[in-house]
């Protein structure tokens, strides 16, 4: 039981100081090391299934993020910072986006290919379109989104903004084209 609701609780990791028996007194694991990305989970949903709102961390890859009931989009839990999520009301195209990536991850499976890898190689691709945008005059779609999950108004520090609200707002492209990397013709251009 533990096993399945703590992945890392199996991993072996470094030791702490042993004691006089040289038994170690503690083993360290950081749970996004051993077993993926930590997430926060969302309130709501937990508050629905607990009757309490808490504050819920839970192993989440980044096409999980996407609360699709509540439109939130989950943050990092090991970051420094006070957001536990993006608001995604405004932005539908994200929670798409979250319900049509199952369907790239099911053709993936059927083409041989790890989705893992689909989605890392889509997302690399799209995180670097993301830091050249900012130069590109008539971009009018991210920084829309990126104004929208930002609560209104990026603008007032938009450096802090491009950085927590990127794999949000660029979500959508990072699916679209790990499901144009499926197609047959463009797997063999790449």
């Amino acid at each position: 039981m533990l096993t399945r609701a703590l992945p890392s609780w199996g991993q072996e990791d470094a030791k702490l100081s042993a004691g006089q028996d040289g038994v170690p007194a503690a083993a360290w694991r950081t749970g996004g090391a051993v077993a993926g990305p930590v997430a926060f989970g969302c309130r709501l949903c937990a508050a629905r299934r607990t009757g309490t709102a808490v504050r819920v961390v839970r192993y989440a890859p980044r096409w999980q993020r996407v609360c699709v009931r509540h439109g939130r989009w989950q943050l990092d839990a090991d970051a420094d910072q006070p957001l536990e999520h993006l608001d995604l009301r405004a932005v539908p195209e994200v929670t798409g986006a979250q319900r049509r990536w199952a369907g790239v991850a099911r053709r993936a499976v059927r083409a041989g290919v790890d989705p893992e890898r689909v989605f890392a190689l889509a997302h690399a691709v799209v995180a670097r379109w993301w830091e050249q945008a900012l130069h590109w005059e008539r971009e009018a779609v991210w920084p829309r989104r990126l104004h929208q999950v930002s609560g209104g108004n990026a603008g007032g520090d938009l450096e802090r903004w491009r950085i927590v609200g990127r794999d949000a707002v660029v979500f959508p492209e990072v699916v679209a084209v790990a499901d144009a990397l499926l197609d047959p013709a463009m797997a063999e251009l790449v």
